[in-house]
């Protein structure tokens, strides 16, 4: 069982579906997660998601896959 994820469609830069292959369907959820680039502008320029009750950002989606390949 992998860990929970969570996307922001709008702020996140990445879709749920993007995730595919990595993070199991089940596992997987979309919706606000408190992270705004509005707030937070230090995300500006990243993607990023909510896994394992840390926000986990990255340079690109390439590399945002690969660290949630490991925390799963």
């Amino acid at each position: 069982m992998s860990a929970k994820v969570r996307v922001c469609k709008k702020c996140s830069g990445i879709k749920p579906g993007d995730l595919k292959g990595v993070i199991a369907k089940e596992d997987r959820a979309s919706g606000c997660f408190g992270a705004c680039r509005k707030k937070h502008p230090e995300l500006k320029g990243k993607v990023y998601v909510r896994a394992a009750g840390k926000v986990i950002t990255a340079d690109s989606k390439k590399k945002l896959l690969k660290a949630l390949a490991g925390i799963a």
